[in-house]
């Protein structure tokens, strides 16, 4: 301990029993010396990064001691908030329970429902939709208002603030760019990085931007903790220091590769082997060796870190990094710690010196731009805090806590313990994706040939896909109607185009919060699966952009949405209180996880136009708008509460002196008043952030999305299933959304819904069927058939996307029943397998082979962009069918034959020619 410790331990203690006015207890005052430590270390970097030198120990001993005495006091606040938080949490999550399902009748599987959104232990039998908002929807809605604020108030700086912004990002995203797009997409970054770290560029847009920015930023942090977390305001905070453990492990790789034999090296290249640890760790800490601000780098007395101390620090900084922190990870020791209320909290063991030196390691280490670290952030931070709101700030512990309970009382109440035992592990992997807490990825060459496998079959039976969403059209008039909901001139149809082609709708779908990111509206229909970098990655990507999906899935969204707040809106006028809605036939809304003070808040709001044509509707910014003094009414029960609690903990202090008393009941009072205000904060921020987050609930309902489903094994059996479901995940998920909404309605509201589901999606399904019909050259189909229809049915509602590679031309006139059932991963086995054996075989055995037409047809089922819908035609006719042909005379004959004796099919542009010979025959569609 150093001299002047013992004193300043002693002072430490008396300022804060001073300041809780009783005598700190031991766990309060734990570890005490090694926080005295670490206090000395910060003012010595603080004084270091203020140019501040020959401080006396004495003056920086004080100093220490006064951050030790707030953060004692911060801590015992901190705790104290967290533990009334957990029990709340823990106290709501099990009395929903209670409340929806009889606690005999409870298996873990009910958690799901707390987790992700519209989730169901059953799909057939009774199974009742619990009255909660999810972790999911929770989640949403933090992310959609702080993007959304994000995008409103650079809009509010200036539209050329905005469009810098969307820019930058853009190329900063594109995987291919021109020497001059790379140049400017760096300059972009580069400026806004720098005026982050408050370096004067010049340039006005990205000024504005790091304050926006840090405004957006501060508000969140606020937030999330007035939730339970502990995320303190560092002075050095400009953006997140994200970097990728794959690029770690291969630092110095190029210059390893180049030190091996040639033949070790092909090898080496080949193989996608890493360099050794200790030669990537070299690499690694030379790249960063100059770039960090060296006053971070001290030692336990204070004193700075000498080259070789140094260097050590960035060595042990590798070993975390390298290793996902596994290096950390005592052998044996519980891992459990609930730490998801503390992430935001660590302190940056890196500190580049300057914005240049940050943006050189994010250009070799990471692969997102400064403004997709940006958003990034953002969503990492609303995932933590949805969590949190959901199950409180120990929110693994409290939710290993109900599990335990609901499984044993399960388990003893004569329920099958191996069913109890798949429910269980089946949410917690439900929950550990949900708070991130799957840990890494594997990064094996297999885990990328068999994800840039997935990618290519996307890219190359998916472009038709924007087709087939013509149903979600359908979908959401049939959801809108379960709802109760009134379209009173609103026409979604007419909204989807306006979404679709106007700017200006666009921007104010953004600044409602309803505009559904890019890249998550990709993941969504590639079936809740994540793109795998690189050239594949951006194929799938591309193919499902430039087909118009991307745009069509995010229109519709923003109109149901807009449908959404609207109906929101009238029915706070309608219905004041809660109960009342409950009490009326719109329950299904109703039971969506609102508290009262959420319905009275939304009914003190005022309506705001959201459309040119001057529709009304809830929004966040109108329940933003609700002053204080309204919420304070609404809230006064709990607010009394508050102040009431503060009367009695002063009294249970005993006498003091009258001079002592006032100083305590000013401090109990302060205190008191910080706690309302941020109870009133806190409930109009969860108000606005409920309704984007049920309203993005049921637009993913209503126009059908595969969420919540990275619950596979982060291993090569993972990879495997995850191929497997490839193109399954969203039908399954629109098939389950069907079968839930039904179990809300009562018999004839059921039959309705299903009626107009099924009747619109399969209207939609054949539109989806002739049109691909047309576009690949054939007649269209006969609608007097039976079969005709079936067809239709399975295009259409919720089975589409998988319904694209069913009805593929090399699926239906090539593949066995066990491969189409199966799907494109099984599909694409079934070929390889007649190329690489069936074919090997008849050779030996003198029989006739078609090596060249089953490797056409199995490199079209992973060829990008084959199946776009507006070239398909050509493309087919004149490359495909004539490599075909070359490889495999009369091939085209065959098919053509075949199509039509099997299935009746005759085509207006014949396989094989190189030009239509009539034009499309549109009697068949009606038998003639």
């Amino acid at each position: 301990m150093l001299p002047e410790e013992p004193i300043m331990k002693q002072a430490c203690v008396e300022a804060i029993a001073q300041t809780l006015g009783r005598q700190p207890k031991a766990d309060e005052l734990k570890n005490i010396e090694d926080r005295i430590k670490e206090a000395v270390r910060d003012v010595h970097r603080k004084n270091a990064r203020e140019g501040k030198t020959g401080i006396p120990d004495a003056q920086t001993y004080m100093e220490a001691a006064e951050l030790v005495r707030q953060r004692v006091v911060h801590d015992v606040y901190k705790k104290r908030q967290r533990v009334a938080q957990n029990a709340l949490a823990i106290s709501r999550v099990t009395d929903t329970l209670d409340a929806n399902i009889p606690p005999e009748q409870q298996t873990p599987a009910n958690l799901q429902q707390f987790i992700f959104a519209g989730r169901r232990t059953k799909i057939f039998g009774k199974d009742p939709d619990i009255n909660v908002t999810s972790a999911e929807e929770l989640a949403t809605g933090a992310y959609q208002d702080w993007s959304r604020q994000l995008s409103a108030e650079m809009l509010k700086a200036g539209d050329d603030v905005r469009k810098f912004f969307e820019q930058s990002k853009a190329l900063g995203e594109q995987r291919f760019r021109s020497f001059f797009d790379q140049q400017a997409a760096k300059s972009a970054q580069l400026q806004i990085l720098k005026e982050l770290y408050g370096e004067d560029t010049g340039n006005p847009q990205a000024k504005k931007i790091a304050k926006v920015w840090s405004d957006v930023t501060s508000r969140a942090r606020q937030e999330m903790n007035d939730n339970g977390f502990d995320i303190g305001l560092r002075d050095d905070w400009h953006l997140p220091y994200v970097d990728d453990a794959d690029f770690i492990r291969n630092a110095g790789r190029d210059e390893w590769l180049a030190s091996l034999p040639l033949a070790e090296q092909a090898k080496a290249r080949l193989s996608g082997r890493q360099p050794p640890i200790e030669f990537a760790r070299q690499a690694w800490v030379d790249d960063v060796y100059n770039t960090q601000d060296r006053s971070n780098y001290v030692n336990p007395d204070g004193s700075p870190m000498n080259d070789i101390e140094y260097r050590q620090a960035l060595e042990a900084i590798f070993e975390t990094k390298a290793t996902d922190g596994a290096n950390k990870i005592d052998p044996g020791a519980f891992m459990g710690t609930g730490g998801i209320k503390n992430r935001g909290s660590q302190s940056r063991v890196m500190a580049f010196k300057d914005a240049q030196s940050h943006f050189a390691y994010m250009e070799r280490y990471t692969q997102q731009p400064v403004a997709g670290v940006m958003m990034s952030h953002l969503q990492s931070s609303s995932r933590d805090l949805g969590v949190v709101k959901a199950f409180g700030p120990d929110a693994a512990r409290n939710f290993s806590l109900v599990l335990d309970r609901v499984y044993q009382r399960a388990v003893t109440g004569g329920k099958e313990v191996g069913k109890m035992n798949d429910e269980r592990k089946m949410v917690e992997r439900m929950f550990n994706s949900m708070a991130g807490l799957n840990g890494a990825a594997t990064s094996s060459v297999f885990t990328s040939a068999v994800g840039g496998l997935r990618n290519l079959m996307t890219s190359a039976m998916l472009g038709t896909s924007v087709l087939t969403a013509t149903s979600d059209q359908a979908i959401m008039r049939a959801n809108a109607q379960a709802l109760g909901f009134d379209r009173n001139g609103m026409r979604l149809s007419a909204n989807t185009l306006r979404n679709l082609f106007n700017g200006d709708a666009k921007r104010a779908n953004a600044e409602l919060g309803l505009l559904v990111d890019s890249h998550a509206a990709v993941v969504s229909k590639m079936g809740g699966f994540d793109l795998s970098r690189g050239i594949t990655g951006w194929f799938a990507e591309k193919t499902l952009k430039w087909s118009g999906l991307i745009a069509m899935d995010r229109a519709n969204k923003a109109s149901f949405g807009l449908l959404m707040y609207k109906n929101i809106g009238e029915l706070t006028r309608k219905f004041k209180t809660l109960d009342e809605v409950k009490g009326s036939d719109k329950t299904i809304l109703a039971n969506k996880g609102w508290s009262n003070e959420d319905w009275a808040i939304m009914a003190a709001a005022e309506l705001r136009p959201m459309t040119t044509a001057g529709h009304m509707g809830m929004t966040p910014d109108a329940i933003y708008a609700v002053p204080d003094e309204v919420i304070t009414n609404i809230m006064a029960d709990r607010i009394a509460q508050v102040r009431a609690g503060s009367d009695t903990a002063l009294a249970a202090l005993g006498d003091m002196s009258p001079e002592r008393l006032k100083r305590m009941k000013e401090a109990f009072d302060a205190e008191a008043e910080q706690t309302i205000t941020r109870m009133v904060r806190n409930a109009r921020a969860e108000a606005a952030q409920k309704l984007l987050g049920i309203t993005h609930g049921e637009m993913t309902s209503a126009v059908t999305t595969a969420t919540g489903l990275d619950t596979y094994a982060r291993d090569d059996a993972g990879q495997l299933l995850k191929s497997f479901m490839l193109f399954k995940t969203t039908p399954f998920a629109g098939f389950r959304q069907l079968v839930n909404r039904s179990k809300d309605l009562d018999t004839v509201p059921a039959i309705k819904f299903l009626a107009s589901y099924i009747a619109g999606t399969t209207l939609a399904g054949m539109f989806a069927n002739q049109m691909n019909s047309l576009l690949t050259g054939n007649d269209p189909l006969d609608m007097t058939k039976p079969t005709t229809w079936v067809q239709a049915l399975l295009k259409g509602g919720s089975f589409g996307i998988y319904g694209d590679f069913l009805f593929q031309d090399h699926t239906q006139y090539g593949s066995s029943i066990a491969a189409t059932i199966g799907g494109p991963v099984l599909s694409f086995a079934e070929q390889l397998t007649k190329l690489l054996i069936t074919n090997p075989q008849k050779a030996l055995q003198g029989e006739d082979t078609s090596f060249g037409a089953d490797a056409l047809k199995t490199a079209r089922m992973i060829t990008p962009f084959a199946n776009l819908w507006y070239a398909k035609a050509i493309t087919n006719h004149l490359i495909l069918q004539q490599l075909q042909e070359m490889a495999n005379p009369g091939y085209n004959d065959r098919v053509r034959d075949r199509a039509q004796r099997e299935f009746n099919t005759t085509s207006w542009w014949e396989p094989g020619d190189t030009a239509p010979r009539r034009a499309p025959d549109l009697g068949k569609a009606v038998g003639n």
